[in-house]
């Protein structure tokens, strides 16, 4: 083998093994340290893609985990506030009844009412947390949104709980005294056949003082008994009258009592729409040119009778401060006359006045709802000329609509804790899903510590070998010097 001084092989070779040993060291360092295989793109570009594009779902569910946390903390507070107010009106359904029954003085009785209804409002109006109020029923005064609205996923899917008007107006229990005025009913024997028509209204119509918590609101109650009857059509003709000028013409499904109704829109007018947590469709329809709106609310209360509501009215925060609410309440010809004042006096409860039935007479006695009994002369049954509606009052009246308030707050309860299990759901798969992605990307891309320590031994064994290869291959060059002595 000839020797040089130009070129030593075995020294370049024992380099070359040092520098390949020096580099996976150097790697098995890094990935002991950091405790991660791949760190960058040159680690291995596919695996590194596949793994920022999990870290990065991961992070989008960090956002969404704490957006449902919030809409969590939201809907709790509003159940908790709800939970107290349905409390003080069983409480005082107690004390009237404790009243009817002991004949206590009225003027205790009535500060006791006055008491309780500024304690509701109470409830209500603090329910509200980083700007949201489930209860208050209106914007304003620190309330930002009646809405709690979050994103469930990271593809922007949204969780939504619309709010209620769960003060005493919204209730229905403005102006309750113990000498509460209420509405006598009588329709008959005869029940009710297709075209009668119940209506009420509550006493801010009259006064024309209806504010976003106490709605000046106007009902029509039509009896209907096939598709395109008598009812059906006077009830699409008075919708289309309160709406005069709104920009929309309503027509019924001619398939079904209580189809879902087809609204067309005119010329210059655009809409949107939405469907709230009550399966209420919201359409707010906008003239284009003065960009003024009105709100058009139509869906199937809990009987399915089909419920349109028309805005008349709003103030400077967009909240509604009067309305005309129509429903068609679907009977059938072959019903007796007890079911058709059945089915009636379910769509009135469902609009949340109080009523009770007389078993024997069928006549109706109504509270509550912000009842204007002074209405009574709006009722209408033309096919039975012996029906009467006359002004009553009295705790009966009074513990009537604390009844349906009762009533009115327990849905809304319902509804915030469906809402509340709906949301721990929500928050839990989020958790779940983040885990198996976290799990996922620490399969791809963590490092082996235990072969890694292994590994480690063995390299720095080889550093050293080849360092000492290294120094025996430059050795060789200066061994060539005995040669010329």
């Amino acid at each position: 083998m000839a020797f040089s001084i130009n070129t030593n092989n075995a020294s370049m070779e024992a380099l070359a093994s040092l520098r390949t040993t020096n580099a996976a060291l150097t790697t098995a360092e890094n990935q002991i340290s950091t405790g991660k295989k791949i760190t960058s793109a040159s680690d291995d570009p596919a695996i590194y893609a596949i793994s920022q594009t999990m870290n990065s779902q991961i992070s989008a569910l960090s956002g969404v985990t704490t957006g449902l946390q919030v809409s969590s903390q939201i809907v709790s507070m509003a159940q908790t506030q709800a939970t107290a107010t349905s409390t003080l009106l069983s409480s005082l359904s107690s004390a009237l009844t404790e009243g009817q029954t002991q004949g206590l003085d009225a003027a205790t009785m009535n500060e006791t009412i006055s008491k309780t209804l500024d304690q509701i409002d109470a409830n209500a109006n603090g329910a509200t947390f980083k700007g949201v109020n489930l209860l208050s029923g209106a914007v304003g005064n620190g309330v930002s949104s009646t809405t709690a609205t979050s994103a469930q996923d990271v593809n922007g899917t949204l969780f939504s709980q619309t709010g209620f008007n769960a003060t005493a107006a919204g209730l229905g229990l403005s102006g309750l005294t113990v000498g509460q005025a209420g509405l006598d009913v009588s329709v008959g024997t005869g029940g009710l056949a297709a075209g009668d028509s119940l209506k009420l209204q509550t006493a801010t119509v009259a006064s024309a003082s209806g504010t976003a918590q106490d709605i000046a609101n106007s009902y029509t109650f039509k009896v209907a008994t096939a598709p395109g009857d008598t009812g059906e059509a006077a009830l699409a003709t008075a919708i289309n009258a309160a709406a005069a000028g709104s920009g929309f013409t309503l027509a019924f499904n001619a398939t079904k009592i209580g189809g879902t109704p087809t609204v067309t829109l005119a010329a210059g007018f655009t809409s949107t729409s939405s469907v709230d947590s009550n399966g209420m469709t919201n359409m707010v329809i906008t003239k284009t040119a003065t960009g003024t709106s009105q709100t058009l609310s139509y869906g199937p209360d809990s009987n399915g009778n089909m419920t349109v509501s028309v805005s008349t009215g709003s103030d400077q925060n967009g909240n509604i401060t009067a309305k005309s609410t129509f429903v068609e309440v679907a009977t059938k010809a072959t019903d007796s006359a007890s079911s058709t004042v059945n089915k009636l006096e379910s769509a009135i409860q469902n609009q949340g006045f109080g009523v009770s039935k007389d078993s024997s007479t069928g006549d109706l006695q109504i509270a509550g709802g912000n009842l204007d009994a002074s209405n009574g002369a709006a009722i209408s049954v033309a096919s039975n000329a012996g029906a009467t509606a006359t002004v009553g009052s009295g705790s009966t009246y009074a513990l009537l609509a604390v009844n349906a308030a009762i009533t009115g707050i327990n849905k809304i309860s319902s509804s915030l804790g469906s809402s509340a299990n709906e949301l721990t759901g929500l928050q839990s798969t989020v958790s779940s899903l983040s885990d198996a992605l976290t799990s996922g990307v620490g399969a791809l891309t963590d490092a082996d510590l235990s072969a890694e320590s292994a590994k480690l031994t063995s390299l720095q064994t080889k550093q050293q070998l080849a360092i000492q290869s290294l120094s025996i291959a430059n050795s060789q060059s200066s061994s060539l010097l005995s040669l010329f002595r």
